[in-house]
C-alpha cells in the first residue's frame, strides 16, 4: 500500500510504499499535489511490475497501446479506402482508455483483466447509455486490441474480452414509413430546406443517418454515391443518384449527432401534423426504401449492397417487411 504526505522539515511531497522492513520512502521532490499523486502512479506501477517479474516490454502503459494499435488499424487499410470505418471503430479504443485512466480504475496496462472489461460493459450500458449491440461492437474492437496486444508480447495473459456478459440486444420494432406520407412531408412549404435535403437522402439512397448527413464532394459524383464504407459496416456501397437529389444541397448537410437528432424530432413532428400516428424515425425511411426496392423486384443480394450489409441474412430478417443498371432504372421510378 502506498501514499504521499507532507513531513515537517521539507515543502515537497513525500512518497511510501510498504511497512518495515522494506518500507521505501522517498520525497517526489515537488510541492504540487497533481505532479505528486503522477509520480506516485508511476511508481506504484514500476513496483507491481517488478514484483510480478514483467518483462521490460510488457510496461507499456494503456495510452502508449492504444495508440499503437489505432495506427495498426489506419496502416492496415489500402489506397485510403475504409478510413472513416476506421476512425469510427477508433472511437471504442478511446472511450475505453479514457475509462481505464479514471482515477478509480487506472492500472497497468498488463494487469487489466475481465473484470475490468466487466465494469466498463456495465458503464457503457448504464452511464454512456448506448445499446447492447452497440456495446458488443465496442467489446470486439477491444478485444481486437488485447489480440495484437498477445502477438506483439505486450499483454501475457488470456484476452479479457473473451466472453463478455453483455445482455441481449432488443432492436426497436420499425416500420416502413408509408411512401404517401414521406411524400407528403418532403413537398411541406414550412421545413427547412436542409431537413428536406437530409430527408430526401434518407429516402432516395436508404443511408442511415449519419451517412446521409455526413456526404463528402468525393462521394457524390455525377450520377450516383459511391461510399467505400460507411458508418456501421466497412463495406463499400453505390447507390444511383435519384434525379430530385441533383436538385438539393446533400453535401454535409447534417455533420453533427445534435443536428441529425434535432432533425429527427421535426420529422416525426411533420408526420403527426399530417396524419400518420405510427412511431417512426429517419431509420424508418432506409426502412421504406427497402420495401420500395423488394416491392420493385430487386432481388436480397442487390438490396444488400445498397444497403450495405455484410450479411445477406441482416437483409431478409430484418429488412424484409451486380445489376446496377436494374437498380438505376428502379431508384428512377420512385416517386
Amino acid at each position: 500500500m502506498s501514499r504521499i504526505y507532507k513531513r515537517g522539515d521539507s515543502p515537497n511531497w513525500w512518497y511510501t510504499h510498504g511497512t518495515p522492513p522494506t518500507r521505501i520512502m522517498r520525497s517526489t521532490g515537488t510541492s504540487s499535489l497533481k505532479l505528486a499523486n503522477m509520480l506516485k502512479r508511476k511508481w506504484d506501477e514500476e513496483l507491481f511490475f517488478k514484483k510480478h517479474r514483467i518483462p521490460q516490454k510488457q510496461r507499456i502503459d494503456l495510452q502508449d497501446i492504444c495508440q499503437k494499435y489505432k495506427k495498426y488499424m489506419m496502416d492496415k487499410r489500402q489506397d485510403g479506402k475504409g478510413v472513416d470505418y476506421v476512425k469510427q471503430k477508433q472511437k471504442y479504443i478511446d472511450n475505453f482508455c479514457a475509462f481505464m485512466m479514471m482515477p478509480k480504475n487506472r492500472k497497468a496496462f498488463a494487469s487489466i483483466d475481465a473484470e475490468d472489461i466487466d465494469r466498463y460493459i456495465v458503464h457503457r450500458l448504464n452511464i454512456d447509455k448506448v445499446t447492447p449491440k452497440t456495446v458488443k461492437d465496442d467489446i470486439r474492437v477491444i478485444g481486437l486490441m488485447f489480440e495484437y496486444s498477445i502477438k506483439y508480447k505486450y499483454y501475457d495473459e488470456e484476452n479479457p474480452c473473451n466472453n463478455p456478459d453483455i445482455p441481449k440486444h432488443k432492436g426497436k420494432k420499425r416500420r416502413p414509413i408509408p411512401v404517401q406520407y414521406v411524400l407528403e412531408a418532403l413537398s411541406s412549404k414550412d421545413i427547412k430546406e436542409s431537413d428536406r435535403a437530409f430527408w430526401s437522402i434518407c429516402y432516395y439512397t436508404g443511408l442511415r443517418a449519419e451517412d446521409a448527413g455526413t456526404l463528402k464532394d468525393s462521394q457524390v459524383l455525377k450520377d450516383r454515391i459511391l461510399i467505400h464504407d460507411t458508418d456501421k459496416a466497412d463495406v463499400p456501397v453505390e447507390i444511383p443518384l435519384h434525379p430530385k437529389l441533383k436538385k438539393q444541397n446533400i453535401i454535409n448537410v447534417y455533420t453533427d449527432k445534435y443536428d441529425r437528432d434535432k432533425s429527427t424530432k421535426r420529422l416525426q413532428a411533420k408526420l403527426i401534423e399530417i396524419g400518420y400516428k405510427e412511431p417512426a424515425d429517419l431509420h424508418c425511411l432506409r426502412h421504406t426504401f427497402n420495401t420500395v426496392m423488394l416491392e420493385s423486384g430487386l432481388g436480397s443480394k442487390d438490396r444488400k449492397k445498397l444497403l450495405a450489409h455484410s450479411s445477406e441474412a441482416v437483409n431478409a430478417d430484418i429488412y424484409t417487411h451486380e445489376n446496377y443498371d436494374l437498380i438505376k432504372s428502379i431508384i428512377k421510378k420512385i416517386p
